[in-house]
């Protein structure tokens, strides 16, 4: 049998996803490597070792598995804001889908007997009315739908023509204290703290959305779970759709406010195009791989811990 010099390669690991999958891997006493696009003096801080790699160079990728042998490889890198592809459609199709190619590439002429995880998304499935699943049709409604949709795709051909150990990790709605603030929930949760502190009002966009918000350290763990399954495309979310307003009044009822009076709308935070409600028929992937369903952190108690979190660090 293969010996590999790591568990895992994250590449582009340096987000929530990434440090969240690392941190539990760890847990289990798997080596892990983390990569990330960012010069050295900028992830300096880090408390772990991260290596720089550009995703689109060919050269570079193929010397970095070449030098770590991992059993599995997890592609996290690409710009991961649907609100921002309408303006970068070039660094986000290049990034979700050529750097993922890239890497592939490599894998197919070092090691097919790799795992190779793609993160693609529930925005592959654009405007569909029911729970989303497998089968559904994907009609992704902005760039950065499309260029994961192109992601899962060129993963899906590797699969079946090459024979690669390829997965496509159809990932909804992720949230945690590492993510970017500029993303919806962690707003919430600032709107919330600013109001109390300040008295101050923030700005959003649309709010009549309904979305299954994911703890991360939640599909992690059920990331890590089908490792030893099969190649397959699966979904990780946990079935609970609420609405935006919700999980505002969520926000501001730690602080027993009215978020009504503290926030505003403002037409620069809206999508050129929105998807108005994501429903997942999340146990499919579970019960087709004799997963057992976990109690999952959404809600209410989700956003508690996010401003907790918050409070105990200076933000």
């Amino acid at each position: 049998m293969k010996k590999y010099k790591c568990h895992s390669l994250i590449i582009g690991g340096s987000g929530q996803f990434g440090i969240t999958l690392k941190n539990q891997l760890n847990k289990k006493n798997k080596k892990v490597i983390i990569t990330s696009r960012f010069k050295k003096s900028t992830i300096k801080k880090k408390k772990f070792e991260i290596v720089v790699l550009d995703i689109f160079n060919k050269e570079k990728i193929f010397k970095l598995i070449k030098k770590y042998e991992p059993q599995n490889i997890f592609y996290f890198a690409g710009q991961s804001s649907p609100s921002i592809s309408f303006v970068k459609k070039n660094e986000t199709i290049r990034s979700n889908y050529i750097g993922c190619k890239n890497v592939l590439e490599s894998v197919h002429k070092i090691n097919r007997n790799i795992s190779f995880f793609y993160a693609a998304s529930s925005e592959i499935y654009g405007k569909i009315n029911g729970k989303i699943s497998l089968k559904s049709k994907k009609y992704p409604v902005n760039p950065y739908g499309i260029s994961k949709l192109k992601g899962l795709n060129v993963t899906k051909l590797y699969r079946e023509k090459y024979n690669l150990k390829a997965y496509n990790a159809i990932i909804f709605n992720t949230e945690s204290v590492l993510r970017n603030k500029s993303f919806f929930i962690p707003k919430i949760c600032m709107a919330a703290i600013n109001a109390y502190k300040y008295n101050l009002k923030t700005a959003f966009g649309n709010l009549d959305i309904k979305r299954e918000w994911n703890w991360c350290d939640d599909q992690c763990e059920l990331l890590i779970k089908f490792l030893n399954k099969k190649p397959q495309d699966f979904i990780i979310s946990n079935g609970k759709c609420l609405s935006a307003k919700k999980m505002l009044k969520f926000a501001f009822n730690y602080f027993n406010l009215d978020y009504k009076k503290y926030i505003f709308k403002d037409k620069k935070f809206l999508r050129p195009v929105d998807i108005k409600i994501k429903k997942s028929k999340y146990d499919e992937s579970l019960l087709k791989n004799n997963i057992r369903k976990r109690n999952f952190i959404y809600g209410q108690k989700m956003i508690n811990l996010m401003i907790k979190n918050y409070l105990k660090s200076s933000f």
